[in-house]
Formats: C-alpha cells, structure tokens, sequence
C-alpha cells in the first residue's frame, strides 16, 4: 500500500504542484552532491558581487529525523492530497508501537513522533 501511494503522489500530486526547485533529498536526479553544487555556486556569486556577510547552516540529520507528523500531514493537505489518503497516512505513521522486553517483563511504547527513516513512504514525505 505504502508504494501505491508513494507512486500516487509522485505521479499525480507532484505533477500539479511540484516541489521547491531547492528540495534535493529523494528526487530523480538529485543528492547531497546536487545541492552542494548549488550552495558552492550560490556563495561564489557572493563573493564575486562582494557581499559583505555571509552565514551557512547545514544540519541534514535533524532535518529528516526530527520531521513530526502534522508537519508531514500539513504538507499533504496544502498538495491538495485527498483526506481519506493523509488519514490512512497518518494512522501509519501514529499507530506504531515497539514491544519491549526486560528483566522478564514485557510491555509495548509508542515509537516517537517523528518520521521513520526505514519506511517506503516516511523520508519522501
């Protein structure tokens, strides 16, 4: 299910609103390399033009591991992405539970809130 839909908003909801021409993670013909070459372009301009300040942050990791739900969820909506879909979406990404075993003793937790990175669906939204 999760490639049908992965499928589904590629082809479909992307097609009609694509993503920023910035965004490089998980699209054809993009990477890390893509948008280093784009940043190192970006800061040769400025000091080619002589910009008197220029600041840089890059922190990949966090980006992706620290996405929450709504966000991902808002997203969705604001594409344009049916209801019924960012529902069946959500109950994925919400209803995810870990058994934990010690000492003996079991009990399941609830896996954080943020976006699991070993999903066919998770990193690409």
């Amino acid at each position: 299910m999760e490639r049908l839909v992965d499928r589904f908003l590629r082809d479909e909801i992307l097609a009609s609103m694509p993503l920023h021409p910035n965004q490089h993670a998980y699209q054809a013909g993009e990477s890390v390399e893509t948008a280093l070459h784009q940043l190192v372009a970006w800061v040769e301009k400025a000091l080619d033009q002589q910009e008197t300040a220029l600041g840089v942050y890059l922190d990949k990791e966090e980006v992706f591991n620290n996405t929450s739900y709504d966000s991902m969820c808002g997203v969705l909506i604001k594409h344009g992405v049916d209801y019924t879909i960012v529902q069946w979406i959500t109950a994925t990404l919400e209803d995810r539970l870990a058994a934990v075993t010690l000492g003996g003793s079991s009990r399941d937790i609830e896996i954080s809130r943020v976006c699991p990175q070993e999903d066919v669906l998770s990193p690409f939204l």
